[in-house]
């Protein structure tokens, strides 16, 4: 079975920005990393990181984006479940 190019279990064509930078840190590879951050302007990464998505969240990616990108998250965009 050959493997789907690109980030099709991330983000389809009309996956919301924010949505698709969430995804991207949280769950993704190095090589989805590289492509996020070359193809996505950093106004929208910094949105995402502004304005987070709630509930949205692993604990590693929100410690990640928090290192990376020197900046906090509060805890409910924390993926909850109970």
């Amino acid at each position: 079975m050959k493997k789907a190019p690109g980030l099709t279990w991330v983000a389809g064509e009309n996956t919301p920005p924010k949505v698709y930078v969430t995804r991207v840190i949280n769950l993704g590879t190095w090589e989805e990393w590289k492509e996020m951050r070359r193809t996505v302007p950093d106004e929208i990464i910094r949105d995402a990181l502004e304005h987070p998505l709630r509930g949205q969240w692993t604990p590693h990616g929100k410690s990640f984006a928090e290192c990376v990108f020197e900046c906090t998250l509060p805890d409910d965009v924390l993926i909850s479940y109970a």
